[in-house]
């Protein structure tokens, strides 16, 4: 009998634990469903597009770096607060446009069109980038921390900033070198 109640007791303890954790998880993804909720589409596009322009050479850990790099920069008060104003963060002239080549994000204002061409390979770039940034938003909004360790500056490998001294390196991923 003291067996069977020592088997009843365990196996109750072992039900209130998976009971337990499930009700923490279930908090957990409520909370995060509430901090994706904030995010509105026009600033999950930016993202994507951050993601599609700075990275789309990259393999898919590259471009997830970019991503991370684009949140943690909205994250930190030196920063816009959305992810559309750190992907449209520059110098602009008196009428409030872009001036070519002073923006955080070389592609925003290259003076190039910033339309996805309009072709097979372009088009996949472009889903993949779109999911890379739902992902990485989802994996935010739960809390976790990307590939980059925080940084919030990165830039290719063939080119040597001035600022690069500045910030210390935290990792290189594929060809871009990341600071925090």
């Amino acid at each position: 009998m003291k067996i069977g109640n020592f088997l009843y007791g365990t196996l109750n303890a072992t039900v209130m634990c998976a009971m337990t954790a499930a009700a923490v998880i279930s908090v957990q993804e409520a909370r995060a469903e509430e901090k994706l909720a904030q995010i509105e589409d026009n600033d999950k596009n930016c993202l994507a597009k951050n993601i599609f322009f700075e990275a789309r050479n990259q393999e898919t850990e590259g471009r997830v770096a970019v991503a991370w790099v684009t949140l943690n920069r909205m994250e930190n008060s030196r920063y816009p607060t959305t992810i559309c104003a750190v992907v449209e963060q520059g110098h602009r002239d008196s009428n409030g446009n872009p001036i070519r080549n002073k923006c955080q994000f070389s592609w925003y204002c290259d003076g190039k069109s910033d339309n996805i061409p309009d072709n097979v390979i372009a088009q996949r770039a472009w889903s993949d980038a779109q999911l890379i940034a739902e992902v990485v938003l989802l994996d935010w909004a739960r809390g976790k921390r990307g590939p980059v360790f925080g940084a919030t500056m990165y830039h290719a490998d063939y080119v040597n900033p001035y600022w690069s001294d500045s910030y210390q390196r935290v990792a290189q991923i594929g060809t871009h070198i990341f600071y925090k």
